[in-house]
């Protein structure tokens, strides 16, 4: 009998609370339909390959993202295996994508590249869709996976199989950051279509991810992007305890390590998050759907919970006090 498959916590809570809006449920078609409509929607939003549920009454659901060129999705369901095969590949082609996956929940085995893999909840895996691979779960599964475009990684056509099937630990460190990115961004509002919004937020997220990606990094040691930096204090700049200390932390570094990786810009870290948190209060206070909303609860809503410091940065920033761009704007 299969288990009731529900989203569960992963091994760190994703940002922005738990997946509460699902595309796609077995449970939303009568049984005898559920093992093809799981089939056919587990290969639309994947690649063509082999959906073998250990249970024929399966239970699945999977949430989806797109930003761009790039997918995000969150995927679990009762025990299965899933297998590319090379008639899949010759079938449905090369999608000339590089694969990272974080285990949320389940015991998964995977096989490609003549590597095998045992992973458990709290580690990542790179893996190709270009190559043919075995998924074996143990039972029920949770993964987040994010399909990535090789060009933007510097990555080739057909990849590079160094660096597929090497498991690493997202508990904590830099793969724990971008894990919790990965998830805010599954379970966060639609972006506003615009091509720039998303082209903006899939650089930020494949800087992010580069940072695991060993031929991305073609040799170097590891380093902080500085493209996570941006993403994260887009992601978090409403917490107002977000600072290069809060950052340093969760990414596992020195704050004097997280200010040299920012030497070269032309901005601080802490001038990020200050630009980020200001021109957010900007466009509600120019919003007609925030009028009703006092100045210092936007302030609180963008990070900066102390009226009197948030109108002083404001003045400093756009040579008007919040009071005055809102008045200006309801005249308009």
């Amino acid at each position: 009998m299969a288990r009731h498959v529900t989203w569960r916590q992963s091994h760190r809570a994703p940002v922005g609370g738990p997946l509460d809006a699902v595309d796609v449920d077995t449970r939303a078609v009568p049984a005898r339909q559920r093992l093809e409509y799981w089939h056919e929607n587990v290969r639309d939003r994947f690649v063509p390959l082999l959906v073998a549920p250990s249970d024929p009454q399966v239970q699945g659901r999977i949430r989806h993202r797109e930003i761009a060129g790039t997918k995000v999705r969150r995927i679990a369901g009762t025990e299965h295996v899933f297998r590319r095969r090379e008639d899949d590949i010759r079938l449905g082609g090369d999608p000339d994508e590089l694969n990272l996956l974080f285990v949320n929940r389940g015991t998964t085995v995977v096989e490609q590249d003549d590597r095998t893999a045992v992973l458990t909840p709290g580690d990542f895996l790179l893996y190709d869709s270009a190559r043919p691979f075995e998924f074996r779960t143990r039972g029920s599964f949770d993964y987040t996976i994010v399909l990535m475009p090789k060009g933007p990684l510097g990555l080739s056509r057909g990849g590079d199989t160094a660096c597929t099937v090497r498991p690493g630990s997202a508990r904590d460190g830099l793969a724990a950051s971008v894990r919790r990115l990965v998830e805010s961004l599954v379970v966060a509002e639609e972006p506003d279509g615009e091509l720039r919004t998303d082209l903006r937020l899939q650089e930020s997220l494949l800087g992010a991810v580069s940072c695991l990606v060993p031929a991305a990094r073609s040799g170097e040691p590891p380093r902080v992007p500085v493209a996570l930096v941006r993403a994260l204090v887009r992601r978090h700049f409403r917490d107002p305890r977000l600072s290069p200390a809060t950052i340093a932390a969760a990414c596992g570094i020195s704050v004097s390590y997280l200010h040299r990786a920012f030497a070269g810009e032309e901005t601080t870290v802490a001038g990020l998050i200050r630009e980020e948190r200001l021109q957010a209060a900007l466009r509600l206070l120019v919003s007609p759907g925030s009028r009703r909303e006092s100045i210092a609860a936007i302030g609180r809503r963008c990070g900066l919970p102390d009226a009197a410091h948030f109108s002083r940065a404001f003045h400093r920033r756009f040579g008007l006090s919040p009071r005055d761009v809102r008045d200006r704007f309801a005249r308009a």
